[in-house]
């Protein structure tokens, strides 16, 4: 009996370690996706809009990324991981799909739950009238 209670144990804890590998690769996938976007702002633009969509998706589509997707807890990062895949999945154009992974990439409460400092893209596009 005792042993029984052991394993079962066992493999409690190993399902929670692999769960939490499960969550380490699609913050680490979000965490890349979002330093793509923030290096494509300008006024760096280190490279087109198509590239950048092109490196996206690489990133989204490797076979662990699918696993996580498939395997891990649905937790807050996971659904916006599967709003980034789906929205690079579609054919639209380059500079409508970075919109669109904008409107995603940039909340407040995602940037919290990846503890990255908050600076929203929306004030660099912000610009002052010139002075007169």
């Amino acid at each position: 009996m005792a042993s029984a209670k052991a394993n079962r144990t066992e493999l409690l804890v190993f399902s929670s370690v692999v769960l939490t590998m499960y969550d380490l690769v699609i913050k680490r996938t979000l965490q890349d996706a979002h330093g793509i976007q923030w290096a494509n702002l300008p006024p760096a633009r280190n490279r087109p809009d198509a590239r950048a969509v092109e490196y996206l998706r690489a990133i989204v589509r490797r076979p662990q990324v699918h696993q996580a997707l498939e395997r891990g807890n649905d937790t807050a990062l996971c659904f916006v991981l599967r709003a980034v895949n789906r929205i690079l999945s579609n054919d639209d154009q380059p500079n409508t799909t970075i919109n669109r992974l904008w409107d995603v990439l940039d909340e407040p409460e995602f940037n919290r739950a990846l503890g990255i400092k908050q600076n929203s893209r929306r004030k660099f596009w912000r610009k002052k009238p010139p002075a007169r």
